[in-house]
């Protein structure tokens, strides 16, 4: 929500600062059908094929709330999403209906204001399926179609627009002109128009088609990875598939096939096939097609994942740090923090992003922190702040600042991770903790880290220290029905806005940081977070994240036995190995990447010594030098 300007909103808001033309509302009685089906069936001696699902809840419908208004409603059908049906005839439209409307123009298009090359008057719909046969048949050809409906007088409250779930890689399948205004897209938030192709011609343009949905494969990968890759596929046709060759390439590497059996049955939901033994060689784009269904050629849709290869011996593993701006004042900041947790917590992104909540953005609220309110100046000097928010790294990714908006559409927010987590990085770290919680809450928290390249970082770099708390309940956020629970909230910037200024011992360095804990804050409920990152000051462009770590805060209510059995502990390197002074059951022994060593033939760089001896624990660092 802008805290300087006041929009029209839509009815079901997403986000704060998204301006609608025009305010749309779902008819109150009914709720979204969940059928997710393509259309892939013969219906009436027609082939249906659209993006949206064959069958929609007919009491589900959209209209518009303040105004009678005249309407355009179109859906667009890419060039990629027609092509395997390209020779087909297209004898009409199958449009769907919630409502009885009259004098509705059913037509076809090549742009979205272009004439239309094939249109029919229906004179009064009915709720439901209405199909529409054209007087001239067109060729379908491998080219963009826009299909739609006009609306000269859509009475206000109306709610007769059909529309379902999309296909999960669609745009643009629901976009309005309202009173011959723009078009603005809508898919995000609707889905798709209930409007498809009704086509004709002989049976081997139907056969044998199927789709690729998607490729399950990480971005950043190991070089000499070898890998299965699971493949999403759907049957698109009308016969049964039993197996069908991928063909697919690694950047400029030679193009390599594999014929796999599936059993996909007509009209079947789509499932995975792997890839089997494929080797991560270099960087480049991953494509994928299908270029055989049932031992017939066949010319699909390409899958492209952008591949970034690493050398485990000079990259670090990679953390992202997502810096969320949210207040109990903004109403639409639980939906928004409701995405990021839906995408956060995908296997994909299992462990690689963390996150944190400034209380600033929208107003201030009890949670906001003098530290959270200097970070407004990564908004920049536009129009001001707004909340639900996210930056990711300190980086621009979108726009002209680090912020952006927290997407209505998820998959939004899950390409902005992964364009985050490809940029690799070479510095590692890790955080180690001395406490004594249970006496005077005073805390101390240690960040170790290594340049992995044998060249330093020629630019400053800083490190910055967050606590955490989290399953904080409160009753005040807004447009949360009473009660809330804010987790990631950002209690303490330990050592400063401006973090402290990294003093390379080799290509180690190591940062402490000391606090005590405020009362009222629950100690077991809180996370330490530590990154490096350039130097606070600079220009917006340049005060990226380069990596990120994060770990439960100590509790141990042993505190005091640990700290005796601490101190009657010696650890120190020689020759290659730690040397232990003192007893112990169990040693591990970990580099600030969280890879964990023998002790023995260790490379030079701090180490994170981690010893028990019947059930007392310390945790040294070491420098071998």
């Amino acid at each position: 929500m802008n805290k300087n300007i006041l929009f029209l909103t839509i009815v079901a808001i997403f986000m704060c600062n998204t301006v609608f033309a025009q305010v749309f509302t779902i008819n109150p009685k009914a709720h979204k059908s969940e059928n997710i089906a393509l259309a892939k069936v013969k219906a009436a001696n027609y082939f249906t094929w659209g993006l949206c699902a064959d069958e929609f809840d007919e009491n589900y419908g959209l209209g518009v709330t303040d105004a009678t208004v005249e309407l355009h409603v179109m859906a667009k059908l890419s060039a990629d999403f027609v092509a395997p049906f390209a020779g087909a005839q297209i004898a009409g439209i199958n449009a769907g209906f919630c409502e009885a409307v009259n004098d509705v123009t059913v037509f076809i298009r090549e742009t979205t204001t272009g004439a239309n090359i094939a249109s029919k008057l229906l004179s009064k719909t009915t709720k439901g399926w209405n199909q529409v046969i054209f007087d001239t048949l067109l060729v379908l050809e491998k080219k963009d179609y826009y299909i739609g409906y006009h609306i000269p007088i859509l009475p206000q409250a109306t709610h007769a627009i059909g529309c379902t779930a999309k296909s999960a890689a669609a745009q643009e399948a629901i976009m309005f002109s309202i009173n011959n205004g723009d078009f603005e897209d809508y898919t995000s938030l609707f889905g798709a128009l209930a409007v498809q192709f009704l086509l004709s011609g002989s049976d081997d343009i139907f056969e044998n088609k199927a789709e690729i949905t998607e490729v399950e494969i990480e971005r950043t990968q190991p070089l000499g990875a070898v890998l299965d890759i699971p493949v999403k596929i759907r049957n698109l046709g009308t016969n049964n598939i039993t197996n069908i060759e991928i063909t697919y390439t690694l950047g400029t590497n030679a193009a390599e096939q594999q014929t796999l059996s599936v059993n996909a049955p007509a009209g079947s939901a789509e499932q995975v096939v792997k890839l089997k033994d494929v080797t991560i060689n270099t960087d480049g784009n991953f494509t994928v097609a299908i270029t055989k269904v049932n031992g017939v050629e066949f010319s699909s849709n390409s899958v492209t994942v952008p591949i970034r290869t690493y050398d485990p011996a000079t990259t670090a593993i990679r953390k992202v740090l997502l810096e969320q701006f949210t207040t109990e004042k903004c109403g639409q900041c639980p939906s928004g923090a409701n995405r990021i947790k839906s995408v956060i917590e995908q296997a994909e992104f299992a462990n690689k992003v963390i996150w944190v909540a400034h209380h600033t953005g929208y107003f201030t609220d009890s949670y906001t922190i003098p530290a959270s309110e200097s970070y407004l100046r990564f908004y920049g000097d536009g129009d001001g702040t707004y909340a639900p928010a996210m930056m990711l790294d300190r980086t621009i990714f979108t726009g002209s600042v680090p912020v952006m908006g927290v997407a209505v559409d998820t998959a939004q927010i899950a390409n902005s991770f992964r364009q985050a987590l490809s940029v690799s990085t070479t510095i590692s770290l890790a955080i180690t903790q001395a406490n004594t919680i249970d006496t005077n809450r005073k805390i101390k928290i240690t960040v170790d880290g290594n340049e992995k390249n044998a060249t330093l970082p020629t630019e400053d770099l800083y490190v910055y220290i967050f606590l955490l708390e989290n399953g904080i309940k409160t009753t005040t956020q807004s447009n949360s029905g009473g009660s809330y629970i804010h987790n990631n909230l950002i209690r303490s910037v330990i050592n400063g806005v401006n973090g402290t200024k990294i003093n390379w011992e080799g290509n180690n360095f190591s940062v402490t940081a000391e606090t005590t804990l405020m009362p009222g804050w629950n100690a077991k409920n809180m996370d330490v977070v530590a990154f490096v990152a350039k130097n606070y000051q600079n220009p917006l462009n340049n005060v990226k994240v380069i990596n990120a770590e994060k770990v439960k805060l100590i509790t141990n209510s042993s505190t005091a036995i640990n700290n005796v059995y601490e101190n009657s502990i010696y650890v120190y390197a020689e020759n290659g190995a730690i040397v232990v002074d003192g007893e112990y059951t169990s040693i591990k022994i970990y580099g600030v990447d969280g890879k964990e060593f023998k002790n023995s033939n260790l490379p030079k760089g701090i180490y994170i010594v981690k010893l028990e001896n019947n059930g007392q624990n310390t945790v040294k660092k070491v420098m071998l030098r």
